[in-house]
């Protein structure tokens, strides 16, 4: 372009100046569009710089603070423990002691003396009073001392001497007698309270106790009829009932529960299904209930059995036929009797080997008593 120019002005030099001036105004816009250029490229540079600048990084920006606030507290610790005074005043001990009886007696000898009347019968006297045990002494500060110190006439004993028989030796005086000293002994003492008296039995089944609770089956098997008599089963475990309730001494607490598929506590007279005192009129009450009880229905020997365990007594006397009484009931009974006895008696008829086996380990498992009655002879044995 710039020879394009020259060869303008040669041919055309009246407008030379004209053409000088078009091409400076085009050299200055090239210049400026070529500083504008590198301005640009400046611009980018520095953006792209500040854009990588660790004042742009989160994770930078974090831990720069987290570094810095570090600092600032182990500065902070350090100026508190310079600043702050330690006392090193040491902490007095503090002397902890109990204070209690003390027992300063000499070593157990055996009591007495030496026999005799005054305790110097078979001993030997000797005249030898020298102690085996003194200690030796240094004669040169004897010597000193008695320089020093002046003497003191010593007292004859004599002036001092008790009125009495006249001694000689250890001061034991030979004589027949028996021997002084001390001696050891036991000594016994009683008191009053109220007692539990003889217990109470149950069908010949006896315990002594401070609780009882009476467990008896009144299901449909206990309608049968002994002897000629007519009674049935089921009487007569209510008059042997009454005769074991009136051997319980008024302290003591009982319980009456008749069971078959369900569970009858007797009451006491506030109605409470629960332990009752041995009192008179507390029995008397237990009689007149026992006329509502009446032989009907199935077994249910668990459910008459927590019933009872529920009162806490430490005996219970159990009364039943044994129907449908297995090895699962006895060993489920015994993990739930805890500490209660339970001494068990089984009806049946037939000899003893036709008992309830787990009814036995039951009776024995809870330290019990067990006992299988015929009642083919059952009249035989009734009150």
């Amino acid at each position: 372009m710039s020879k394009t120019l020259v060869e303008y002005n040669q041919w055309h030099p009246e407008k030379a100046d004209l053409g000088a001036i078009w091409l400076k105004t085009l050299n200055s816009c090239l210049s400026l569009r070529i500083e504008k250029g590198a301005t640009e490229n400046h611009m980018s540079t520095a953006k792209s710089m500040l854009r990588e600048s660790p004042l742009t990084d989160p994770r930078s920006v974090v831990i720069s603070l987290l570094f810095n606030g570090a600092l600032l507290l182990a500065a902070s610790f350090m100026a508190l423990t310079i600043v702050i005074p330690h006392d090193e005043t040491p902490t007095p001990r503090v002397l902890k002691g109990e204070f209690e009886s003390t027992d300063n007696r000499a070593p157990y000898q055996a009591g007495g003396g030496a026999p005799g009347e005054l305790g110097g019968e078979g001993m030997q006297l000797s005249s030898d009073r020298t102690n085996p045990v003194a200690h030796t002494r240094d004669a040169a500060a004897d010597a000193l001392l008695s320089e020093i110190l002046p003497t003191k006439p010593q007292k004859k004993l004599s002036a001092r001497a008790l009125p009495g028989p006249s001694t000689s030796g250890l001061g034991l005086v030979p004589g027949k007698g028996a021997g002084g000293g001390g001696g050891e002994g036991t000594g016994t003492g009683g008191g009053k309270g109220a007692g539990l008296g003889l217990g109470t039995e149950f069908f010949g089944l006896r315990d002594r106790a401070g609780s009882y609770a009476y467990v008896i089956d009144c299901s449909g098997s206990m309608i049968l009829a002994i002897g000629k008599s007519g009674r049935i089963i089921l009487d007569v475990a209510k008059t042997e009932l009454l005769a074991s309730l009136d051997q319980l001494s008024p302290e003591v607490m009982f319980g009456v529960t008749f069971y078959n598929q369900n569970a009858r506590v007797l009451t006491d007279p506030l109605g409470r299904s629960d332990l009752m005192r041995a009192s008179a009129s507390n029995k008397a009450r237990v009689r007149t209930q026992l006329e509502q009880v009446t032989p009907y229905g199935g077994t249910d020997h668990m459910l008459a059995f927590r019933t009872a365990l529920a009162m806490k007594p430490e005996v219970i006397f159990f009364l039943t036929d044994a129907d449908f009484f297995g090895r699962y009931d006895a060993e489920l009974i015994r993990r739930e009797a805890g500490k209660t006895r339970i001494l068990a008696v089984e009806f049946g008829i037939g000899g003893a080997a036709r008992s309830s086996a787990p009814l036995r380990w039951l009776a024995e498992a809870t330290g019990g008593s067990y006992k299988y009655i015929d009642t083919r002879f059952l009249e035989e044995q009734a009150r």
